[in-house]
């Protein structure tokens, strides 16, 4: 059996440090809902993380844990752990058992550890849509009527923004005027009233 410990632990041990030369290099995409399985293979369509037609495997938490990453991380763990139990001299069954446990508890970290590294997932990109709404001041003066355009800076999705502006207001509004974006008129051109 000791040879099946040590055939399991390097096989497992050599896919692991593969796939993370892959992952390393840009070459391990495809998963985009960090269960190991790609979407396409495991019948979830909408990318929410559950089979959504005729997908078997959301319905057995065991199997829905099962992927190439997980399974890789779970053999090499069974053969490290069987070689543990011989190296400590425990009867075979009780080596079968820690190694079989080990493999186990490999696949159900390793599918914990990439179903949290997929929340980290998140466009932190700024999207104009996001500014309406938001305050901020005056930064270059502002003609009124939209007779010419200024400078705003805009607190947004915690950031400072600066956007070219115009205002419907009588008056100019002068640096330092605390304004509102109601809306954008152009690209990077938003229409701000004071606050």
């Amino acid at each position: 059996m000791t040879s099946v410990y040590w055939f399991c632990a390097i096989l497992g041990a050599t896919l692991v440090l593969l796939q993370f030369c892959a992952t390393l290099f840009g070459l391990g995409g495809g998963d985009l809902d960090g269960d190991g399985i790609p979407d396409a293979l495991d019948g979830d369509v909408d990318g929410d993380g559950a089979a959504d037609s005729n997908g078997d495997a959301s319905g057995i938490p065991f199997l829905r844990a099962l992927s190439i990453r997980t399974a890789t991380a779970g053999a090499a763990f069974f053969g490290l752990g069987g070689l543990a139990g011989d190296a400590l001299e425990l009867a075979p069954v009780a080596t079968a058992g820690l190694a079989i446990v080990l493999g186990i508890a490999a696949i159900y970290c390793v599918y914990f550890l990439l179903r949290l590294l997929s929340k980290f997932g998140e466009d932190g990109s700024i999207r104009e849509s996001t500014a309406v709404g938001a305050t901020g001041t005056v930064y270059l003066r502002i003609p009124p009527k939209r007779s010419g355009r200024g400078k705003v800076v805009v607190s947004q999705q915690g950031r400072s923004m600066e956007y070219a502006a115009e205002t419907d207001d009588e008056n100019e509004l002068a640096t330092g005027t605390p304004i509102v974006v109601a809306k954008f008129i152009a690209p990077s051109t938003a229409l701000v009233a004071r606050r």
